[in-house]
């Protein structure tokens, strides 16, 4: 499997709302993820309770799109536009991009970049 054809599964498995499983299947156990320049979470136990703490509140999913892709040398980016209705944060309508630096066929770290 090729990394292009990885970065489709997963992204596949996220617009099915298979997010955790894409996880498990394409995530390094020490994996890390940066959001705005931060790290907020380390290993993939922290990273997947941290997704699972976000989509507890989600109440509606509206829309979920990939806008483009971008495949390098053990590198992936998607751009996604997102739009939910959240108990706390109310309605969310962005866009971001999610780049991946992967190793050993695997994802070492997953950095999200706000668009504005």
């Amino acid at each position: 499997m090729t990394l292009e054809d990885k970065l489709i599964d997963l992204n596949n498995m996220i617009l099915n709302g298979e997010i955790l499983q894409s996880m498990d299947k394409y995530y390094h156990p020490d994996c890390v993820v940066i959001e705005k320049n931060d790290v907020v979470a380390k290993g993939l136990q922290q990273a997947k309770d941290r997704e699972s703490s976000v989509f507890e509140g989600v109440e509606e999913w509206l829309k979920s799109e990939i806008k483009s892709t971008a495949v390098g040398e053990n590198v992936t980016m998607t751009e996604w536009h997102f739009e939910y209705k959240h108990k706390e944060y109310g309605h969310k309508n962005f866009d971001q991009v999610a780049v991946q630096h992967w190793k050993d066929g695997k994802i070492m770290s997953d950095q999200f970049y706000a668009l504005y």
